[in-house]
């Protein structure tokens, strides 16, 4: 287990190398990272270099005992590195694609459409206080508020991580200048991915310059969790916003029609136990399940 464990350690660094080596490279890690946002920095990484296209990742018994789908015979887990003990282990997760069963069991992920414009771009004002003429200049200006505040938070850890780096060659006025605009504009690219905005007809490659300044294991997982986090944040709020939406246009809808609904009289569904992706676990957000060889005892979590 010690030389897998090695192996997967070593594949983590050399995909964070490799992801922020160009702008193709760090851009499709965004989008990964878009669709898996509930995943921190380094969860996502690994998915990334195991499994690029993953949309929605739960572990073995996840999948089985809540979403009531079964794990395809022969497929492959991806591995991720757990630290939350007194020893890393690996622990393994299957996306959505290696499941099978009903289509009313698979995981209900939300996806932006116009109409949510209105309402999402409301509740970011209300949130973050920052407005703009269309959607993608609202996640900018938010994106450049969140990089503001995280370098506010964690000047001096990063001050301390930038010898053998690119960065080690600027002051702390210049340091800081070359974080905030890495991580806004991966932010807002991250944003505008998930949301199906085509964050590629709003960036060129030159607004990306400063990502490669960050070329140190340390240097790269700063700015990775740093858009991680932020990014969290925002498509946490337009989750919650939209399906809030969505339920209140149902009920609508059969207050109308005189239909039967399936809203308790507080207004809000009934819990359940085999909610949605998205749907609150021990690390909520995400589906993810045990490969045959995950050590016994592995926690728990879903998507």
């Amino acid at each position: 287990m010690a030389s897998k464990l090695q192996a997967y350690a070593q594949m983590a660094d050399h995909a964070a190398h490799q992801i922020t080596g160009s702008y193709q490279e760090w851009t499709a890690f965004l989008s990964t990272a878009g669709r898996l946002y509930k995943y921190p920095y380094p969860e996502q990484l690994l998915i990334h270099a195991q499994r690029p296209n993953a949309t929605a990742c739960a572990e073995y018994d996840f999948w089985n005992q809540r979403m009531r789908r079964y794990v395809r015979r022969g497929a492959k887990g991806i591995a991720l590195i757990e630290n939350s003990g007194g020893r890393p282990f690996l622990r393994y997760v299957f996306d959505v694609a290696d499941t099978g069963g009903g289509e009313d069991t698979r995981p209900k992920l939300w996806r932006y459409q116009n109409e949510y414009q209105n309402v999402v771009s409301s509740a970011l004002k209300q949130r973050y206080d920052v407005s703009g003429s269309d959607l993608a200049e609202q996640f900018e200006k938010i994106a450049a508020q969140l990089a503001g505040e995280y370098w506010n938070d964690h000047r001096q850890d990063i001050l301390r991580i930038v010898d053998g780096s690119f960065l080690e060659e600027y002051d702390e006025f210049n340091i800081g200048t070359q974080f905030r605009k890495a991580a806004a504009v991966s932010i807002a690219y991250t944003l505008m991915s998930r949301c199906g905005l085509k964050p590629e007809s709003y960036f060129e490659h030159e607004d990306f310059l400063s990502i490669f300044d960050f070329n140190t294991p340390d240097t790269i997982t700063e700015l990775g969790t740093a858009v991680s986090q932020g990014s969290e944040t925002v498509l946490r709020q337009i989750e919650i916003t939209i399906k809030k939406y969505e339920r209140e246009k149902t009920a609508g809808r059969s207050m109308e029609y005189g239909e039967q609904s399936d809203l308790h009289p507080s207004g809000r569904l009934p819990d359940s136990q085999s909610g949605p992706a998205g749907a609150a676990g021990p690390r909520p957000g995400q589906i993810r399940e045990n490969a045959p060889d995950v050590p016994e005892g592995a926690p728990s979590r879903a998507v």
